[in-house]
Parts: C-alpha cells; structure tokens; sequence
C-alpha cells in the first residue's frame, strides 16, 4: 500500500488558474444581468409612477369637464368657476408630458393645438417611447385662445385646473 502525500502533489493546481478564470467571467455575467434587471425594475417603477400622475390629472379633469359649469372667457362678466390644485411630480425618466395634443414626427413638443386631438395627451420617455392616450376632456394651456397644448418636463407641480369654454368648445386649462 502506497502512501500519497496530499502535500506535495501538484496536480490540482495546474488547474486552478483556469477555475479562477471560469469563475470570475461568470461572476461578472451575473453581475451585470442583475444589474441590468435592477435597472429596466427601476425604470419600470418610475413609468408606473408617472402613469399614476396622469390619471390623477385625467379624473379630475373629465370630473371637471363632465360636471360641466364652465366659465366664458369671452365674457367678462362671467363669474362662474369650476377649478382644482393639483401637486403633481414628473420622474426623471420622461423627457416631456404633454396634454392636449399628438407626437410630432420630430419628436418635439407640439406649440398649438388642434381640435381634434386636444383630448389627447401622452408622454414621451428618455429612451424614446411613446404612450399615447385619449380623454374625455379637452386639454388647453393658460395661452391666448386655448389653442397651445400644456407641456411638463421632469419636475414638481402645482397645477391649477380651470374649466373655461368659448366659441370652439369647453376645456380644462392648466395652470
């Protein structure tokens, strides 16, 4: 019977550098997909979160807008108001949110609204996309006319909605 001296055998250690290797190319794989994970969860969140923001908006404002009780800006006699303060917070991950308009092929903010689409709003993300949603209120900005849609960039809010109307219709203009 031969002894084997565990000491002096070399064996098992021309092996190990390339176990090393394995292990950290492994290890750096599961590192940056759990990375990557953790990062489309955040993102993921983030959109939740502003997809609630904005329907916190829209309810209020088809509230306002079903409920009717508009005030004339044509008139200024007219002292009737429906209004409603809103604090509102757009994540970092949406370029812009606009309400009251469609996407531009360029990409950029649209600057006047348009009749049949000022019941739109949606918002455009960092990476590009786009979501794209309808109302039952018809969306204005506190501009001359109520022909500009209303534009938000990443940020806190306090927005004020007024129900206006005047010769093309009745809208929700925030403030």
């Amino acid at each position: 019977m031969t002894k084997i001296n565990f000491l002096h055998d070399d064996n098992a250690a021309e092996g190990l550098p390339m176990r090393l290797v394995v292990t950290v190319i492994l290890l750096s794989v599961i590192i940056g997909l759990t990375s990557k994970a953790a990062s489309l969860f955040i993102n993921d969140e983030k959109e939740k979160k502003l997809q609630g923001e904005l329907d916190i908006i829209n309810t209020h404002a088809s509230q306002m807008y079903i409920q009717g009780g508009a005030r004339n800006i044509n008139n200024p006699d007219d002292l009737s108001e429906s209004l409603e303060n809103i604090h509102l917070k757009i994540p970092d991950n949406a370029a812009f949110v606009v309400f009251g308009g469609m996407p531009l092929s360029d990409g950029a903010p649209p600057e006047t609204a348009n009749q049949h689409t000022d019941n739109v709003f949606y918002y455009v993300l960092n990476d590009g996309r786009i979501k794209t949603r309808s109302s039952v209120a018809r969306f204005c900005a506190n501009g001359t006319g109520l022909n500009e849609p209303f534009v938000l960039y990443p940020g806190d809010y306090d927005l004020t909605m007024e129900l206006v109307k005047n010769k093309n219709g009745t809208y929700v203009k925030i403030e």
